[in-house]
């Protein structure tokens, strides 16, 4: 994944809603490891709009903050004909976070998702929901780890764990 801020402000205290408008891009491949070969049995391109803000309000030691995210983005294969898969989404995401004296960062953030134009898809809701639940703990230029659920009807859930490790530390 990646963003990209459309407008850098040149006044940094300048809180313009135009400076927080990003582009963003993530690309996810799940690979079967128990497959003859290791295929990667799905792909999916995620390219997207959103404006983002982490702080909207703050008390008065900066310990607690409340962030908004909200944006719109397309899901594709990548394919075509009856192999295609795509949806879009747009989305409301607070941001509850908490900052550890330690230098380190926990957040609870709600994804709310409405999908439009998912004619290849229009059940997709019943299977993904519409919110991802999404807890996260942060070191400052450290380890991330991210815990993700979503719930769709009936027995229809999933869940995620991811840990990442910023490049910029590794020698």
């Amino acid at each position: 994944s990646f963003k990209y801020r459309l407008f850098s402000p040149v006044d940094p205290a300048d809180t313009s809603f135009i400076n927080h408008l990003y582009l963003g891009y993530t690309q996810t491949a799940v690979w079967d490891l128990h497959g003859d070969s290791y295929p990667f049995v799905d792909t999916s391109y995620k390219p997207g709009i959103f404006w983002r803000k982490d702080a909207l309000f703050q008390n008065d030691n900066k310990q607690w903050f409340l962030g908004m995210a909200a944006g719109v983005q397309h899901e594709s294969n990548g394919k075509g004909g009856d192999d295609s898969r795509s949806l879009n989404y747009a989305y409301l995401q607070p941001e509850l976070n908490y900052r550890f004296n330690g230098g380190s960062t926990l957040t609870f953030a709600p994804r709310i998702k409405s999908y439009f134009h998912v004619s290849e898809n229009n059940d997709y809701h019943r299977y993904a929901g519409n919110v991802d639940w999404q807890l996260r703990w942060a070191q400052d230029d450290g380890v991330v780890l991210t815990g993700l659920y979503r719930q769709g009807s009936k027995d229809r859930r999933m869940t995620q764990i991811d840990a990442a490790w910023p490049l910029r530390r590794t020698p």
